[in-house]
């Protein structure tokens, strides 16, 4: 009995220290058949409308940005709100996709924010929100490599002058590898369009869109989306803002560089964009 005993604990042992990669199971992953287009040195487009979980309409598009090559910015607009195509091209962007979360009445960003090394307003540190869906930060370095960590008192981001750009969003989905715990909210459980970042090493970077709340596109759970980034080899990834707001744009791609689905219009097509305050650009 001692000796079946101790096989069991060793099993039981063996399966809690499992690698957390070997969980992550979405039915259909490794039959996608992904569209894929070099935009630029350093840049790889992937998109694809697909059947995932053997049932479920997926349409994901994916930038692999290389930050050797490239460069990575936070781009904000205290003031209004302002489509992403459109911020994106007064940046002279190649590439960009919507940012964190903001005040769709006024305008401004609801969290922590920091753009070109300059808080847009240090009177919203009062307003800032902090909540257990924003435990995460996108923090960019002189524009030569990004980092996705937990999130920081206030006073810690404005004493690294390093990080020129810092985002805090969330929640956080991957951490060093591993699935993270989620909050049991209604932006956590509930399927919605979603905008995701992640970070394969600090200088290779992936940039997600899934589409939603169409037939042709059902959206994931927060679950779902961290399995997603896991299985994309993500070492760590934040969400971003979702829903309305989710935009990937390109340069040169038809629709006005436009090239998901955006569901503010309530349509599975390139139109529905909406207003939104800040967005991360490829340039």
């Amino acid at each position: 009995m001692r000796k079946h005993y101790k096989f069991f604990l060793c099993v039981t042992a063996s399966l809690f220290l499992m690698p957390a990669v070997a969980f992550a199971q979405i039915n259909g992953f490794e039959k996608i058949k992904w569209e894929r287009e070099k935009i630029a040195p350093g840049l790889q487009w992937k998109s694809s409308h697909t059947l995932l979980n053997d049932s479920i309409s997926q349409n994901i598009n994916i930038l692999i940005i290389n930050l050797n090559k490239r460069k990575l910015a936070l781009i904000h607009n205290p003031e209004n709100n302002v489509r992403t195509s459109i911020q994106a091209q007064e940046a002279g962007a190649i590439a960009a996709v919507n940012g964190g979360f903001f005040n769709v009445k006024t305008g401004g960003s609801v969290t922590y924010l920091k753009s070109a090394g300059r808080i847009p307003d240090l009177d919203t540190a009062k307003k800032w929100l902090r909540n257990s869906n924003l435990n995460g930060a996108i923090m960019i370095r002189s524009s030569e490599d990004m980092i996705i960590g937990k999130t920081m008192p206030n006073s810690w981001f404005d004493s690294h002058p390093e990080y020129e750009d810092i985002l805090v969003t969330g929640p956080l989905l991957v951490e060093k590898g591993t699935l993270s715990n989620l909050p049991n909210t209604s932006l956590v459980i509930n399927k919605h369009p979603r905008t995701v970042a992640g970070t394969r090493n600090s200088r290779k970077i992936i940039l997600m869109t899934v589409d939603g709340r169409s037939a042709e596109a059902e959206g994931m759970t927060l679950a779902e989306l961290a399995k997603m980034m896991l299985l994309l080899r993500c070492k760590d990834a934040v969400n971003l803002d979702g829903g309305g707001s989710t935009t990937m744009w390109i340069n040169g791609k038809p629709f006005s560089g436009v090239v998901n689905m955006p569901s503010d219009n309530k349509k599975f097509d390139h139109e529905g964009e909406r207003a939104v305050a800040n967005i991360l650009v490829v340039r």
